[in-house]
């Protein structure tokens, strides 16, 4: 564990207004016109790049992440039951954006394929568990970014905490809690990873459902 996180990018919200614009435009059109036509295709190619770009994403933190690591610990995450809680629309459509189902699947195809070890563990409570002691602090909301333990009084970075749950719960106890600096992986096209064809990533991965 070393303090990375990738930052969700957020293609689809970023295209959004763009997607609205076309999709008003297109209900002016007569249906079937080529004007019609013409904008349902534009709508249609304004959507694959959202999902070239979320799919070129992915592809290139898992090699990333395949090259330097051995295990893999995921959170078994029911991801249409996160979506359908979502407290307003846009926190749903940000659930969405991030498409939790297609990143597992290409993050355990990468690490499969290279012959390592993918381990997916429980996802209950893991936000609200403390590392420490495993008590549960029940207060805890989406909006706190740092938890606090009201039970042994430990104190960690939200995500940092859940990380360290996570690797308890895979059987992996760090002796002590490590002394790492967050900070965001960087935009993966630097990193000099290479593959890419009109912007989206050619491999033979496993079919995956978005979401």
């Amino acid at each position: 564990m070393d303090g990375r996180y990738l930052e969700n990018p957020k293609p689809l919200e970023r295209s959004l207004e763009r997607i609205r614009m076309l999709q008003r435009t297109l209900s002016r059109k007569k249906f079937l016109s080529n004007n019609w036509l013409k904008t349902k295709t534009r709508l249609a190619k304004q959507h694959e790049r959202v999902k070239d770009f979320r799919r070129d994403l992915f592809f290139k933190l898992g090699a990333l992440l395949a090259q330097e690591y051995d295990l893999l610990v995921l959170e078994d995450l029911n991801v249409q039951g996160l979506v359908q809680k979502g407290e307003t629309k846009r926190r749903r459509m940000r659930l969405y954006d991030s498409s939790f189902s297609e990143l597992r699947a290409v993050l355990e195809w990468q690490f499969r394929k290279r012959g390592k070890l993918v381990l997916p563990v429980p996802a209950y409570n893991t936000s609200r568990e403390c590392f420490l002691c495993g008590g549960i602090n029940q207060s805890l909301t989406l909006d706190d970014r740092v938890f606090h333990c009201p039970h042994c009084g430990f104190t960690l970075d939200r995500d940092l905490n859940a990380s360290l749950v996570l690797l308890k719960r895979s059987g992996w106890v760090p002796p002590s809690v490590p002394a790492v600096e967050l900070h965001p992986i960087p935009p993966l096209p630097a990193l000099g990873l290479v593959g890419r064809q009109g912007g989206a990533m050619r491999q033979e991965a496993p079919p995956f459902m978005a979401g």
